[in-house]
């Protein structure tokens, strides 16, 4: 019985250290969200280059099924620092096209 309740106290304390882990990954004061359009493919560099609404160019790996004018909505990584020019995607989804949008 003894060996039981050990196991069981392991279990909840790894899960619960693993839900608190996961929450601060996800909810970190560095990370947003960027709305982007995919603007470039350079397939054979497996590069997709991405246009946020401000002008600034974004790339990442991965060309795959990525389209030009498709909607890109990449998760980001502020660096810990004010400036836009260190950060980076930490990952990228699709979200469709804008001519679906009219």
């Amino acid at each position: 019985m003894k060996k039981f309740a050990v196991i069981v106290l392991i279990v909840v304390l790894v899960s619960t250290l693993c839900g608190m882990l996961m929450n601060q990954l996800l909810n970190s004061a560095d990370s947003y969200a960027l709305t982007t359009e995919v603007v470039e493919l350079d397939r054979e560099n497996d590069i997709v280059v991405c246009e946020d609404f401000n002008g600034n160019l974004w790339e990442f790996y991965g060309c795959e099924d990525w389209q030009i004018d498709d909607i890109a909505s990449l998760l980001m990584n502020d660096n810990g620092t004010p400036t836009i020019y260190d950060d980076e995607i930490v990952s990228a989804r699709y979200n469709g096209t804008f001519e679906g949008w009219n």
